[in-house]
């Protein structure tokens, strides 16, 4: 199979925990987006069903014959050729599912009806107990099915613990993985049931040499590793996308003229946030994470000068971005959010000495 990008330490770990007689029945994968979580989830996945490291029991033919049984696994590492392998790696495994913001898994209660919700923000009641009904049957044909809650902090207010009592009654024969950038927004009690996979960020060269790996041009490899900044899910979607690269480019030269113009300015740049937020989410995410990496490298070069008042700074542009995040996430109003935001910014001083129009969009 195509080897996942960095976590040796941790990609050993969840094989043994594969190979253990009473694996854990649920395991909260924490970590920012991108750096791999929800692979690893998968990769998990594989290794409970893969043939070759769990070979099936030898059954006879229509002929009366034996057939073949695979041979023992050399190594921990699933095969990634096998059926379940292929599936799970396709997403089309029907024992290995993923459950979001959505309707998947869908039951309403017994006698009641409700729309489709594809573009509900949350993880609903219904869906939580469509899960309960699954797991209250034995896998289709997995050795053991996966249930990937991704990402598991946007679990509705009834929603979570409502999977709380699936959990405190887990089912031998399935495992939960909880995916989630914000571990602390999920409950106390939910955690206290999982065991917790930490998934830091990967190092620029680890996530290179990965991209080279696979085939990709050298200067495209290290460009797409330093802008990925750890996170190989990142990575790879630069690569799917090039011009997403030179697109960030120009994102980060906006940021450098907004952190040092005046306050009208910066309303002026706010509200076409706004305004885009509405028609485009996904590219306003994408500039977030731009912003983000504008203000990470302001951190760095402060605490190389040991500059502490541009330390607390960027500190607090970082605890900005990640504010406005919860704040779109609760559907708060676009403009005055953006609009806190870019107050909360510190101003900076441009290091080219151009005088250069403010642009409203890329």
């Amino acid at each position: 199979m195509e080897p996942l990008i960095g976590h040796g330490a941790i990609r050993r770990e969840l094989a043994a925990l594969a190979a253990s007689p009473e694996p854990p029945h649920a395991l909260l994968f924490a970590g920012p987006e991108g750096t791999g979580r929800a692979a690893l989830a998968r990769y998990l996945a594989m290794c409970c069903n893969c043939e070759v490291l769990h070979p099936p029991t030898a059954r006879a033919s229509l002929f009366g014959e034996a057939l073949p049984t695979p041979a023992a696994a050399a190594t921990s590492e699933p095969c990634g050729a096998c059926r379940p392998c292929r599936l799970i790696r396709e997403g089309a495994h029907p024992d290995v599912i993923t459950v979001g913001p959505g309707d998947t898994l869908c039951k309403p209660r017994d006698g009641e009806t409700h729309p489709p919700h594809p573009d509900s923000a949350e993880i609903r009641i219904c869906q939580v107990r469509g899960i309960g009904d699954l797991v209250a049957r034995y896998p289709f044909e997995a050795r053991t099915r996966v249930i990937v809650i991704d990402p598991a902090d946007r679990l509705a207010l009834f929603a979570a613990p409502a999977l709380l009592k699936t959990l405190e009654e887990p089912p031998g024969h399935t495992i939960f993985c909880l995916v989630t950038a914000a571990p602390e927004r999920t409950l106390e009690t939910i955690r206290s049931r999982c065991r917790r996979i930490d998934v830091p960020p990967v190092a620029r060269a680890e996530i290179e040499a990965g991209l080279l790996a696979r085939g990709v041009e050298p200067a495209l490899a290290a460009r797409a590793a330093e802008a990925a900044r750890g996170r190989p899910g990142r990575a790879l979607a630069f690569i799917a996308e090039p011009d997403l690269i030179g697109a960030r480019a120009r994102i980060l030269e906006r940021c450098a003229l907004v952190a040092a113009s005046s306050v009208p300015a910066r309303f002026d740049y706010a509200r076409s946030l706004a305004e885009r937020w509405r028609g485009d989410a996904e590219a306003v995410r994408f500039e977030l994470e731009c912003w983000e990496a504008f203000w990470e490298e302001h951190l760095r070069r402060a605490a190389r000068g040991n500059d502490r008042r541009g330390i607390a700074g960027a500190l607090e542009a970082l605890r900005a971005i990640a504010a406005i995040r919860e704040h779109l996430l609760a559907n708060v109003q676009a403009r005055p959010a953006f609009d806190l935001m870019l107050l909360r910014f510190p101003r900076v001083t441009l290091e080219r000495s151009s005088e250069e129009e403010l642009p409203a969009h890329a």
